[in-house]
């Protein structure tokens, strides 16, 4: 092989390496737009899991608050008091809930407040999320919303209830 058909093979392996790196437009194109459709596709789906996380949270906190005051009635003969005496003269140191928040800890999703009916023999419990307007969530809460369920209750009964667009088996559901 002499000199000059060398350097032929060699630019025109250059030519054929040049033309065969990198990507067209067209090509570009076609990836950002599979991209897009996988992220349209994949958001609403991550979106709702998340809701539903939140949601379970919030409902094992209501459970576990309703717990806390079958505890506190058997102990003291009413949910609204601290003590038996408080709990007979229906005065005195009122029963506040261990937490008012979900979760327990960290950032709240989820304001959690009491209601107690006939002189403290009844409560209903309520689960409000904290981007709902007068959910006096506490400071660094997050903005969650729930249009399917929106606020969850219980009552001293057990009976389950929600205010949201969904049913109550939707949004109690295991």
């Amino acid at each position: 092989m002499n000199v000059i058909e060398s350097r032929r093979v060699a630019r025109a392996g250059r030519d054929l390496a040049s033309r065969e790196s990198g990507m067209t437009l067209m090509e570009l194109l076609i990836v950002v737009v599979i991209v897009g459709i996988l992220a349209a596709v994949a958001l609403p789906s991550y979106q709702n899991y998340m809701i539903k996380g939140k949601r379970a949270d919030a409902k094992a906190v209501l459970s576990e608050a309703a717990n806390w005051l079958e505890r506190t009635h058997v102990a003291n003969g009413c949910y609204n008091y601290a003590n038996m005496t408080d709990c007979q003269a229906q005065s005195g140191t009122a029963t506040v809930l261990p937490f008012t928040a979900s979760p327990k800890s960290g950032a709240a999703n989820y304001k959690v407040s009491i209601a107690y009916a006939s002189s403290g023999q009844q409560y209903t419990l309520s689960a409000t999320p904290c981007g709902n307007g007068g959910a006096s969530c506490p400071a660094g809460s997050t903005s969650h919303t729930d249009g399917d369920c929106n606020v969850l209750t219980v009552n001293n009964l057990g009976q389950q209830g929600e205010s949201g667009s969904k049913d109550v088996a939707f949004c109690w559901q295991k």
